[in-house]
């Protein structure tokens, strides 16, 4: 393998570790934003509703514009873009700006999935999967944040943890810049609603619908802990805060060690399978948590749900089988988009819910999601699809 894929994987996947891990520190260090522009949480919760609709809304024009331009240049626009969000965040003033610019923050951070992906794709061809597993283990990574961020705000303040990162972003950016090359493939040179249709055409096959309606699912669960599980933990389970960031720390970073080797699975066995089990684990890991009150048990519940974050990249090396060519990117751009717009107000409803029905009801309903996620999938296995 050339040594070049390997420098372009290990700067993609940093790229994507440094943007994740921009997208978390305003959830992390929620409590210390919202008493120093003296806030209320569910102002703070629409800020972070819009860096999701933002996210998801970028998907596609990240995929489609990587199909016209190249993948490298939308990887650099949107490290750009983040360093301007990571340096507003910064300079935030009140509830105006917060929900401003972290919707900002999620608009950079949605340039980025498709074009990494369809690039490292291009560069891995047959063992994408491996590669896929890798660049997600380091983005992995951005669990441990939750560890730093709360003692790395206390020491210089949170306006300058999102100026340091800012700064990384440039350093990132440079290098991505002069060591980096585009992969080999002919531009697309086709008008976006021509590339808006051929994505929602590919949407609408029989087999990525049924993916849709799967990941949208799973999406629900992950968004829903990513967004209240520190939240959970000190008002259900009565941890304080600095074991709620470890156990979050656990949830985001658990699987990192094993993601790939479930990408190399993934390229010797059916997709499908590792898929359902994976989606398994997740439904007996969110309902388990409403089990016991024991740190002990806790950890365990966290390391397992942790898992399931290896569905994202064996999903997409099994879209990337069928989706092959200069389209590509606006095919997975327009997925993403998708699944994220559809899964973002999961946030809020919970916000909602759970004042109403108490947090086990929603890992309840989280659960028995999964559970039909998982009968759909068996059920696909045992009729698999006719081509």
């Amino acid at each position: 393998m050339k040594k070049h894929h390997h420098i372009a994987l290990l700067l993609v996947s940093f790229a994507w570790l440094l943007i994740f891990i921009g997208r978390i520190t305003p959830a992390t260090l929620l409590v210390q934003i919202v008493q120093d522009l003296h806030i209320s949480t569910v102002s703070a919760g629409i800020g972070l509703s819009g860096m999701w609709l933002l996210y998801g809304i970028m998907q596609f024009p990240g995929g489609s514009l990587s199909d016209i331009y190249g993948r490298k240049k939308i990887i650099l626009l949107s490290l750009l873009f983040f360093i301007l969000a990571s340096f507003s965040i910064g300079f935030n003033l009140d509830f105006l700006t917060v929900i401003l610019t972290f919707s900002f923050m999620g608009f950079a951070a949605g340039l980025l999935p498709a074009p990494s992906f369809a690039m490292i794709a291009e560069l891995f061809g047959p063992t994408k999967g491996k590669a896929l597993g890798i660049h997600s283990t380091i983005g992995g990574f951005s669990g441990l944040a939750p560890l730093f961020l709360p003692l790395l705000s206390l020491l210089i303040g949170w306006r300058h943890v999102f100026f340091v990162w800012g700064f990384f972003g440039v350093a990132l950016a440079v290098a991505f810049w002069f060591l980096v090359s585009d992969t080999s493939f002919e531009k697309v040179r086709r008008p976006q609603k021509e590339m808006i249709i051929i994505g929602v055409k590919a949407l609408l096959e029989k087999r990525t619908l049924f993916l849709f309606i799967i990941n949208v699912i799973i999406t629900f669960a992950w968004m829903g802990m990513l967004s209240w599980f520190p939240t959970y933990l000190q008002e259900e389970k009565a941890c304080s805060p600095e074991i709620a960031g470890l156990l979050f720390a656990l949830m985001l970073s658990g699987s990192f060690m094993i993601k790939p080797f479930i990408g190399h699975a993934s390229d010797k066995h059916n997709r499908l399978v590792i898929m359902l089990i994976l989606t398994v684990i997740g439904a007996i890991s969110l309902f388990s948590f409403t089990l016991s009150d024991s740190l002990v048990f806790l950890a365990i519940s966290t390391f397992l749900f942790s898992q399931t974050s290896a569905f994202y990249p064996v999903r997409t090396s099994y879209m990337l089988d069928f989706w092959t060519g200069d389209t590509a990117g606006a095919k997975l751009g327009v997925f993403r988009s998708l699944v994220v717009l559809v899964g973002s107000p999961i946030a809020g409803i919970i916000g909602w819910a759970k004042g109403i029905y108490g947090f086990s009801m929603i890992l309840y309903a989280l659960s028995g999601g999964l559970v039909l996620t998982s009968v759909l999938l068996a059920i696909r296995l045992y009729y698999p699809e006719k081509d």
